[in-house]
């Protein structure tokens, strides 16, 4: 089994709803994004993935959370879903599967630090 690894940082805030009910204040990361992606067997160029053609991607799919506040985003809201680091990591895990296209590699995980020590990662 082959892997390959892209990372990327974007800034945005965010807050979320507390155990007791109570919101946290609004604050702000420099979160920092990795991807996963597997493969049995190398493709025709003898890589994984063209790192040239994931990290576009990648930087694309980040350009819509850059600068902005998580609960303004559309899929936060409504306030249904809290704006954490693991719905995070799965809301950028599900956009950059859409663009993600190979024969033979899958994307495995993304993982989203708002911390240098606290990440969350999100497998498919």
């Amino acid at each position: 089994m082959y892997e390959v690894t892209i990372e990327d940082e974007f800034s945005a805030a965010h807050f979320l709803k507390l155990y007791d009910g109570s919101w946290e204040h609004r604050h702000g990361h420099d979160w920092k994004v990795v991807v996963v992606v597997r493969s049995e067997t190398l493709d025709a160029m003898e890589v994984v993935v063209d790192f040239e053609q994931l990290k576009p991607n990648l930087k694309k799919v980040l350009s819509e959370f850059t600068h902005i506040c998580f609960n303004d985003h559309p899929e936060f809201k409504d306030g249904k879903k809290n704006p954490s680091t693991e719905n995070i990591a799965k809301l950028i895990h599900d956009r950059l599967k859409q663009s993600f296209t190979s024969k033979t590699a899958r994307l495995v995980k993304v993982t989203v630090c708002e911390t240098p020590d606290a990440c969350a990662s999100y497998y498919a």
